[in-house]
């Protein structure tokens, strides 16, 4: 039987790869959790409860125990299944990768018949130009046998910066996330779920608020936006304190402050779909990026999007699912972002999410199911 290791990385995207695998007829078993054991066993997928609880109150001995555990667990389940393929799907815990970086890959080489890792990103973010990252990540690629890749763009920063041999790498755009289902409901009844004007343009970020996602330069571009009645909707936790401090300094000296909401809150699946139905556009101001699940949440239910051209932006919008803009500055951003107001009826709902179909879990699994057998 073979082995997914997601390593704590995003459920929605977990569960959407390995319904892709089982639509495959890949037979594998998954690490899970106690937040995601429920969601594989509703889904009938194979998995095996190895990180516990992930419950953020417990005291820091019980976190300690609680990953000590789930280390020596882990290694013994890779051990279990020597000779099958082994896909570590997550991401290496930066502040441990002189632990993790080094042993994991190494003891998943040792007992794997193959094995394949997913580089979400060449490097973790904010660690771009860090020598130390840099040098680890060589070690980390020097063993798979597989890199699967979810962009030309992060493939060619696999060649070029770690010097991996093409044919070891795949490439597969990340799938639709199929786990918020989409809203079977008006714009105007979203608006008023989500409490939003019934009329008056809406822009949204979504996700988690962080320095290299650029809100900062959002918020500033806000105030030379020339779409007066435009609001902003960010809805997002923020895990740096500091910034989080800086943004909400940013929105209190904004001119357009009023035009401007910020809903500090995870938002459920349930939840998701509703508010983006409740917008008119999706802006992803972002300084530096790989690849985004938000965007292929976005084409999956249709929303147009508002991005800067950085990473594999530029692979995934076009002109009729959206704007990227010339420049990754407030200026460049607010004429983006007027330009699509002045033409929002160009970008159809219906034709955007027709056209994303592509990129189903099931269909872009199809194209490496072969590594599994």
């Amino acid at each position: 039987m073979n082995l997914l290791i997601p390593h704590g990385f995003e459920a929605n995207y977990t569960l959407g790869f390995a319904r892709g695998l089982a639509a495959n007829r890949v037979a594998f078993v998954v690490v899970s959790s106690d937040e995601t054991a429920r969601r594989f066993d509703e889904a009938g997928i194979a998995h095996c409860n190895l990180r516990g609880s992930q419950d953020s109150r417990r005291s820091a001995f019980r976190k300690s125990a609680n990953l000590a555990r789930y280390y020596l667990l882990l290694l013994w389940t890779i051990f279990r299944h020597r000779g099958q393929t082994i896909h570590f799907s997550g991401l290496l815990n930066r502040r441990m990768i002189l632990l993790e970086g080094v042993l994991i890959p190494l003891w998943i080489r040792l007992w794997a018949g193959r094995y394949i890792h997913t580089a979400h990103n060449a490097v973790p973010h904010g660690r771009e130009e860090s020598r130390f990252f840099r040098r680890a990540y060589r070690w980390v690629y020097r063993f798979p046998d597989v890199i699967i890749a979810h962009s030309r763009h992060v493939a060619g920063q696999l060649e070029s910066a770690f010097n991996v041999d093409p044919g070891r790498i795949s490439v597969i755009s990340i799938g639709l996330n199929e786990e918020a289902a989409g809203a079977d409901l008006s714009r105007s009844e979203a608006r008023r779920q989500t409490g939003l004007p019934p009329e008056k343009p809406v822009a949204l970020f979504f996700g988690k608020v962080e320095n290299y996602k650029g809100v900062d330069l959002l918020i500033e571009a806000w105030s030379l936006l020339k779409t007066a009645a435009a609001r902003l909707v960010i809805a997002g936790m923020c895990p740096d304190g500091g910034y989080a401090a800086s943004i909400r300094n940013a929105i209190a000296r904004s001119p357009r402050a009023a035009a401007i909401e910020w809903r500090e809150v995870f938002v459920p699946n349930q939840l998701v779909p509703v508010l983006f139905k409740a917008c008119d556009v999706a802006v992803m101001p972002y300084r530096a990026i790989s690849q985004s699940g938000v965007l292929f949440l976005c084409l999956r239910l249709g929303v147009p999007i508002v991005a800067t051209n950085v990473g594999s932006m530029a692979e995934f919008i076009d002109d009729r699912s959206g704007i990227l803009a010339k420049a990754g500055t407030p200026t460049g951003i607010a004429e983006a972002l007027d330009t699509f107001f002045e033409n929002r009826a160009r970008f159809q709902s219906d034709e955007i999410s027709r056209r994303a179909a592509k990129y189903g879990w099931e269909q872009q699994c199809h194209a490496i199911r072969h590594w599994y057998f």
